[in-house]
């Protein structure tokens, strides 16, 4: 709703969340309390998919940029740990967490910041990205009690934020075509995101296997050592 649509429920609690049996795939769901609801305008809907792709390939850029465009430039290198709970210059993998060494680093910057920083955060956000904060805590909290990952969300996340920024076609052309071509070049879009992500996660894969690696070889020449100052001590102790 949020991403293609442009349309926020501000309250998406369980008890708001009904399961029903009949729609397309055997189920659907039915959204009850529209008390915080809110229609995106076309600008912050685009820009807010183009965020989320910029977030999960961390393209701190990008993310400057478009904070910069949400008014809060100033603090843009916060907002890949407010929604992915990773660092602008994090290391560790999309849905994997920040490394010890990247947690001691924020709490450094936390300190520094002055209860006037945070007002002024605060205040300079747009009032849909407000709601979209609330919003998101609540399927966060959600996806976590179901059972599903960090990693399945954000990538959810990127999916249909790639299928947002996708040519939208024209309801009253009626042009089935044309829609159909939409949404391939969404999917498109999302199996390059996929994969991009995929190769992220590889070459992380490989530095963490190459440290350990080091690690066992420095173990193992240390040892190495030991046998053979050992080793010719008791031969000429003989």
């Amino acid at each position: 709703m949020i991403f293609v649509h442009g349309f926020l429920h501000g309250d998406p609690h369980p008890g708001n969340i009904l399961v029903s049996i009949e729609g397309q795939g055997g189920f659907s769901l039915v959204l009850l309390d529209h008390g915080i609801c809110k229609k995106l305008d076309e600008v912050f809907r685009l820009e807010y998919c183009q965020l989320w792709k910029a977030l999960i390939l961390l393209d701190s850029r990008k993310i400057q940029h478009l904070a910069e465009r949400f008014g809060v430039g100033k603090y843009y290198r916060y907002l890949p740990i407010i929604f992915s709970g990773r660092t602008i210059d994090s290391k560790s993998g999309i849905g994997k967490g920040m490394l010890v060494e990247e947690q001691k680093k924020l709490k450094q910057h936390l300190k520094a910041l002055k209860m006037e920083d945070i007002s002024s955060f605060m205040e300079s956000l747009p009032s849909n990205f407000l709601i979209i904060l609330r919003t998101d805590e609540l399927l966060r909290s959600t996806v976590s009690k179901l059972g599903a990952s960090k990693w399945v969300r954000l990538l959810t996340y990127g999916k249909y934020a790639s299928l947002g920024l996708s040519p939208k076609s024209n309801p009253c052309s009626g042009l089935t075509s044309f829609a159909l071509y939409t949404r391939l070049i969404g999917n498109i879009e999302y199996i390059l995101l996929r994969l991009t992500i995929g190769v992220m996660n590889l070459v992380l894969w490989m530095e963490k296997l190459k440290r350990c690696l080091n690690k066992f070889y420095g173990k193992m020449s240390a040892a190495g050592k030991g046998m053979s100052t050992l080793f010719f001590n008791i031969y000429f102790k003989m």
